[in-house]
């Protein structure tokens, strides 16, 4: 009998050319080294790759491989070797992976394609001896600018964002660079960062959205208020910013999570393990912005249905998709979550993993994400991922 690795290229290449989803493709590259390299994104004839549906990289039952559940089919679609995996913490970007070993080592990884890119590791950011309070929840978020190429990622003109830091602030990182570089913050904690229309844009927790300059060949530390978030929308929830698939009105929207672990049950003793678990999302469009700086004041009006919206949350970059260039599979107007409130994960033995499903906005009522047992993990929980090759 035939050996279906010893194919050759251009047949291989041919049969690649026929797939219509990328569930198809993620389990056809999965095969072997020689059937992932013709898995590649110019011989995908479907939807264009970033136009499709996230998986979800579930949390590893063994220390090598990697299971992909697809919401379309309802199922997992491919298991990828991954041993590279083992131990390490993942964010999300553009279907790459952040990973961050043990000794703050760290770097991109196309877990479809295998290119991997060595980062600077976490001890060089500046004054990382002050800011580190624990070297396991450093980082809290990445977003990249654009997906690194195949062939030679080192060339490429993409920058990593990330919000680290005890203090949780802004860095990012270029080809070429040899340590991180920080962002002056103004002393704020930042919760979200997203990259559209040619810019870096955050959120911090005392509610400024900010836009950062760091493309330029001489790129400016310093992070510039465009907006300003009312704190009594807010006050002791988690926040998104989101980049709006909406043609009109603002190019990003304020999503409000209510998931902050407690610590003290109704009658105000502490528990031995904090109680956590999402309860309510709400969504902010800004109306309009007056004055600058610190004068600066906005207007919001809460959005109650996303329409043929669906936004997905979680440690990868937080999406917002329209329907209409998705499958009936997807509910508008929902939010698909995961499991990111580390603060509480990491307090219980088996980690995160239990806080995910997907919410119907309009309603406030939250349903599973998939009809199966929940995995748990304190490195790197179930997590959204937008595979490409």
């Amino acid at each position: 009998m035939a050996n279906w690795s010893d194919l050759q290229h251009d047949m291989l290449g041919l049969i690649a050319q026929h797939l219509d989803k990328i569930e198809d493709y993620v389990a056809f590259g999965a095969v072997c080294k020689s059937w992932r390299a013709a898995a590649s994104e110019k011989n995908f004839k479907g939807l264009r790759l970033w136009q499709q549906i996230p998986c979800l990289m579930l949390a590893a039952k063994d220390d090598f491989n990697r299971e992909f559940y697809s919401l379309m089919e309802k199922q997992v679609v491919a298991k990828v070797s991954l041993p590279q995996l083992k131990g390490k913490k993942c964010y999300e970007s553009l279907g790459w992976l952040l990973t961050i070993g043990q000794q703050g080592e760290m770097s991109l990884l196309n877990p479809f394609s295998g290119v991997e890119i060595e980062l600077p590791n976490q001890n060089t950011f500046p004054e990382y001896d002050v800011y580190e309070t624990d070297p396991d929840i450093f980082v809290r978020k990445m977003v990249l600018s654009l997906r690194p190429s195949r062939e030679a990622p080192e060339d490429d003109d993409f920058v990593v964002m990330i919000i680290c830091g005890g203090v949780g602030f802004l860095a990012f990182w270029r080809p070429k660079d040899l340590r991180w570089n920080r962002i002056e913050t103004r002393n704020s904690s930042y919760a979200d960062v997203i990259y559209t229309d040619g810019q870096f844009y955050a959120i911090d927790h005392m509610g400024n959205v900010v836009v950062c300059d760091v493309l330029e060949a001489n790129p400016t530390d310093q992070a510039r208020i465009i907006a300003r978030f009312s704190l009594e929308l807010w006050y002791k929830k988690e926040l998104y910013l989101v980049k709006s698939s909406s043609t009109d009105g603002e190019p990003f929207l304020v999503v409000t999570r209510d998931n902050i672990p407690n610590y003290e049950d109704e009658q105000g003793f502490e528990l031995d393990k904090p109680i956590y678990g999402t309860t309510e999302f709400q969504v902010f469009e800004l109306v309009s912005t007056t004055g600058g700086g610190k004068e600066i004041t906005s207007r919001w009006k809460e959005v109650k249905n996303l329409g043929s919206r669906s936004i997905f949350l979680g440690h990868s970059s937080s999406m917002c998709l329209e329907n209409n260039k998705l499958a009936h599979e997807i509910r508008p107007g929902h939010i698909y979550f995961t499991d990111d409130a580390w603060e509480g994960y990491l307090e219980i033995p088996e980690g995160g993993g239990k806080d995910m499903g997907v919410y119907n906005l309009e309603k406030g009522v939250t349903a599973p994400l998939y009809d199966a047992p929940l995995r748990f993990s304190r490195t790197c929980p179930s997590i959204w991922i937008t595979p490409n090759f």
